[in-house]
Parts: C-alpha cells; structure tokens; sequence
C-alpha cells in the first residue's frame, strides 16, 4: 500500500511527490478524526441537539466563505512567484494583516446577527450558539493560509503534524466534553471554540517558521494586486460553497434539525476523495502557476495526467461505497442513520468524476472569471431547483439528487470552458480506454463481495462490511491483471489511447 501511494504522488511532478504524500496524510487524518467525532456526537447527543451542532458549523463554513475573501488561495499563488525568502515574509505579512481584519469584521458580524441567522434557519437554540461560537474567527482566520505556505515553501511534515495534533486535540476536547455535559449543545460548542482557539495561535507562529530570522522585503505586491487576484477566487468561492451548502440551508429550513443530522451524515463524499481533490489540487496551484508562465500546453499536460492518478486511487472506493451504501451507514452512525444510504450513493457518484480540482489549472491559465461564471450558473439553478423541491416534491432524496446533478453539469461546463480558451479538446487528452478498465474492475470487485454476503446470508452490518472488503480487494487484484491494469506514473508527453475499445 506504501509503495502503490508513493508512485502515485510521485507520477504528480518531480520534486513536489513528498509534498503531495504529506498533503495527503493531513488531509486524511483530518477527515477521519472529523469523521470519528461525528460518529461520538451522533451516539453521544440526540438528533435536534446534534443537528443545531451542526447547523453551528454550517453558518460559520458559510460565512467564511464570504469574509475570507479569497485570501488563502493568495498565499500560494504569490509565494510561488517571489524571488527571495524576504519578500515572502513581506507577502505572508501583508496577506495576514487582511485575514486579521476580516476576522474581526466576521467575529462581529456573527455575534450581532446571531439571532438573525437562528430566525433564519428555524431554530431559535441557534442564537446563543452563535455569540459563543463569534471568537473562533478571530482566532482561526490570522491562520487561514498556514497551508498554503508551508506547502509552497516545501514544509508539509509539518503541516501534516500540526493539521494531525490540531484536530485530535478538537477531538479530544469536543467528544469528552460531550460525554461529560450528557450532550449538552452549549457545553459542545464552548470546547471547540476553546480547541480553534490554541489551534489558531499554533497555527499563525506556524506561518511564519519558514521566515524565521528573516527581514521583510517590499517585493512590489500590493493590496490593488492581491484583492485583482482574490475577487474572482472570492466570487467563486461563493457560488461554490452555494452549490455545496444550499442543500444543507433548504434541509434545514424546511425538515427541522432531526433530518438535517440524517442529510448531513448521509450526504457527504467519502473522506478519500476529498483527501486526494485537496491533495493534488494544494500541490497543483504553485507548480501549474509556475509553468503557466512558460508552458501552458505542459501547466495541461500535468493537469490531465493527474486524472488518472487520481482515479485509480479515487474510483474502487466510490465504487464500493455506492454499492454498500447502507452497511456503512449502520456501521459507521447506527441504524439510526441506515435511510441515509441512499443520500450516500449519490454524493458518491460525484466522486467518479470530481477527482482533479479545476481550480488550480484555470487559475493558472487565467481563466478566474470563467470559473466563477460556471459556478455563478449552477448555484442559481441549483437554488432555483431547490426551491421548486421543497414546494413541490419535498424529499431528502430529491434534495440530493438535484445538488448530484447540477455539480455534474457545473463539471461538464468546466470541460467545455477549458478546452474552449486553451484551443485543446480537453478530454482528447484524458486517458478514456484506462479509466474504464478502472470502472470495470472496481464493479466487479464489489458485485461478486456482495455476491459473497447474498449467499452466506450475512446480517450484521459490520461483519457484512469486512467480509466485502476482503473479496472485493482480491477480486479487483485479479481483474485488473486481467484487464492490464498497470499503476504505474506517466511522465513526460506519455498518455494512454484515450480510445475505449
């Protein structure tokens, strides 16, 4: 498994393969401890009171969106380019000076709308919440761009390490106050303000390691520049956070906090995949930013063979997680939660072609205004259709079938903008014969383990699960030899026949 991940990030880029591997165990380790708190607080706390958790964590993921301002991605972009460790200091400065200030304006904003945005979410146990919950930005956003410059300036072990120590002292505090307090949201809520609190202060004396005993220089950057950069990342960001959170808002509005912790916990991407889109696309943006000044038809070339990469590690879990949707549920949230297998299935599907982040490559190639304009697009016909869903056809499964098939179409649109601009038929330079021998192996693999507990007549949820996994692995070893399968990196101008015959 060690060597199967190291060719994989190392097929990435030469040089940044050690970033990508670290990148990708903070981002792991960071889903699953999230994934692990969710599973406490879900056994831990009833549903109104862990889906008011929830909606806490939902109004601030919105809110940042909008006050970050595009800021994080800033921090890749222009320290890629800077020519001495001086004049990165000065960036660093300069950027966290305007992520002081807008978490300031955001503290405030949330404690004095706090009763505002419980009215408008239908829960008034919202209000209270949210004033206590008003110190996390102050302390969180000085820190918004730690990951950023640690991986640009080559630091990511020590990304991974505080990200890890980071999100088990969240962990730590929130699920054994939960326990304590017999799952009282107030209590919750103290102990992950207390855990944001120490992790933004490790996290901004963090930001600044690599320029330690270094003198900040005035390398030209000014703010003119950087809000030029951030306002279309900004736009985007929030046509993208629309597009992931409008489902959550409608839910929450219209179903009440019992069925929002049902939609949350059913509805979401399996971890892996969002640790491998984060990953690669954390690596991406400063190398295809240094390219794109040089080379753009490489700053592509290194983008599509990321494709394959990625899928190969992507696809056999999506795939298996479509097909036992509802023996991970119970294992994972109870049986509680198994109707949410069916919102599983379809957020996995997103998985089989959201596996490369556009945004690296569009921002690279100059393309920011197109890709907050796809996105500007599919967040109003994502709000228009859940509108009509909620008068007309109100279900949770519709709600999650409609965000499936707007975020497709928003894909699509990306394909055709890229390919459009660059004057290159993007997906001519997919590698289409491999990937589907991936799609059939991976089927397969998880036809015959379900074949497997269909004949041994195998009811608990757990054992079900373990004894798939097993035979769909060694199923997919055998069928993808047979198929000439080969994990192997592509470098260079060296791309599969994108033919599928």
């Amino acid at each position: 498994m060690r060597s199967r991940l190291s060719t994989y990030f190392g097929g990435l880029r030469g040089g940044r393969a050690g970033e990508a591997a670290w990148v990708g165990v903070s981002k792991g380790v960071s889903m699953c401890l999230s994934l692990f708190i969710a599973m406490a607080l879900s056994r831990l706390m009833t549903p109104d009171d862990y889906g008011t958790y929830l909606q806490l964590l939902y109004v601030y993921g919105t809110l940042l969106v909008v006050f970050s301002l595009g800021l994080p991605g800033c921090y890749s972009y222009f320290l890629a380019r800077v020519k001495s460790a001086g004049e990165g200091r000065g960036v660093v400065t300069k950027l966290t000076r305007l992520c002081v200030g807008m978490g300031g304006v955001f503290a405030l904003s949330l404690f004095l709308l706090s009763d505002q945005l419980a009215s408008l979410l239908g829960n008034a146990a919202l209000g209270p919440g949210l004033r206590v919950f008003s110190v996390v930005p102050l302390a969180m956003m000085p820190a918004v761009g730690v990951e950023g410059i640690m991986v640009t300036c080559r630091r990511s072990r020590q990304l991974a390490c505080y990200v890890c120590l980071s999100r088990l002292a969240t962990l730590l505090c929130v699920v054994v106050t939960a326990w304590a307090s017999g799952g009282d949201t107030g209590c919750v809520t103290v102990a992950f303000v207390a855990a944001s609190v120490v992790s933004g202060a490790v996290g901004l004396w963090l930001s600044y390691s690599p320029f330690r005993g270094v003198t900040a220089v005035a390398g030209g950057l000014s703010y003119g520049e950087v809000m030029r950069f951030a306002m279309p990342v900004f736009y985007a960001g929030i046509y993208s956070f629309i597009i992931s959170s409008s489902s959550q808002f409608f839910v929450s509005r219209y179903f009440g906090a019992g069925d929002f912790a049902v939609f949350s916990n059913g509805f979401r991407e399996m971890p892996l995949a969002v640790i491998v889109t984060s990953a690669v696309g954390s690596v991406l943006l400063p190398e295809l930013s240094r390219l794109a000044l040089t080379d753009r038809d490489e700053c592509i070339g290194v983008w599509c063979r990321s494709v394959y990469k990625s899928a190969s590690v992507v696809w056999p879990v999506a795939v298996f997680c479509i097909v036992y949707a509802p023996e991970i549920m119970v294992t994972l949230f109870g049986e509680g939660y198994r109707c949410g297998s069916v919102l599983f299935r379809l957020a996995s599907l997103i998985c089989l072609v959201w596996i490369v982040p556009f945004f690296p490559l569009m921002t690279a190639l100059g393309l920011s205004r197109n890709f907050a304009k796809v996105h500007l697009m599919t967040a109003i016909l994502l709000v228009a259709l859940d509108c009509l869903a909620v008068s007309f056809f109100p279900s949770l499964t519709m709600i999650a079938a409609i965000a499936v098939t707007t975020r497709l179409g928003g894909i699509l649109l990306l394909f055709r903008s890229v390919s459009r601009h660059t004057e290159a038929a993007l997906w001519r330079r997919l590698p289409l014969r491999d990937l589907a021998r991936l799609l059939v192996a991976s089927g397969t693999s998880c036809v015959a383990g379900k074949g497997l507990i269909a004949i041994t007549g195998i009811t608990d949820a757990p054992t079900a699960l373990v004894a798939a996994l097993a035979v769909a692995v060694m199923m997919y070893m055998v069928v993808g030899r047979w198929l000439g399968l080969e994990f192997r990196p592509l470098r260079g101008g060296e791309v599969p026949d994108n033919k599928i015959v």
